[in-house]
Order: C-alpha cells, then sequence, then structure tokens
C-alpha cells in the first residue's frame, strides 16, 4: 500500500450566504409591544373579574369551544386569539389580524395552569 508523504487537505465549498434583508425583523420588532400590551390586557381582565375567569373555565371544561372563543374575542378586540386548554393548563395565542399580508410577523404565545 502506498502513502503520500504530503498530507492532503480538503477544501470545503465555501458558502455564500445572500445579504440578509432587516424589515420582517423590524416590523415584528416593532409590532411586538402591541402584542405584549395586549396580552397585559388579557390577564388584567380576568385578574380583575371572577366572572369572566369562572365563565372560562365552565364552558371549557364543558368543551364549549365556541363559548371560549367568543369570550376571549370579547377580550382582545381586533386581535386574533387562539385558545387551547388542557385540565390542566390554557394557551392563549395573541396575533394582529392583519389583512394587507399573508403571513403572520409575530405571535405572543401565554401558557397559564389553572389547574
Amino acid at each position: 500500500m502506498y502513502y503520500s508523504p504530503y498530507p492532503f487537505y480538503y477544501r470545503y465549498p465555501v458558502n455564500t450566504y445572500p445579504p440578509v434583508d432587516t424589515t420582517l425583523f423590524q416590523q415584528s420588532l416593532q409590532t411586538y409591544p402591541s402584542l405584549l400590551e395586549k396580552g397585559r390586557d388579557v390577564v388584567q381582565h380576568f385578574t380583575t373579574s371572577s366572572v369572566r375567569m369562572q365563565q372560562l373555565m365552565t364552558a371549557a371544561q364543558a368543551g364549549q369551544d365556541e363559548e371560549v372563543d367568543r369570550i376571549m374575542q370579547e377580550v382582545a378586540g381586533p386581535f386574533d386569539v387562539r385558545t387551547t386548554y388542557t385540565p390542566m393548563s390554557v394557551t392563549f395565542t395573541i396575533s394582529i389580524n392583519q389583512a394587507n399580508t399573508t403571513s403572520q410577523c409575530c405571535r405572543l404565545q401565554m401558557y397559564l395552569r389553572w389547574g
């Protein structure tokens, strides 16, 4: 068997990446404070209204998805809130309704224990 006295070094191809575009990232950063504010409003709404808290938990326990969505839409206003729940927790995913764009720039997901 023949071994070359000169070491062979494999040259990996140089990756060329396209230039970065920060437009969407900047849009997300500018939008996120309003999502945080709406998340704070949702928490504050349920914290100050034990009746609403009871209604949400009762509807979720009974599997009344339409009622849960209605309660959350009243709280969220123009924001889109998707609610998923289990016997142990509820998750609110808040995003902004943007009719002029096909993709959402960002969303806020809140996981809260309730059981």
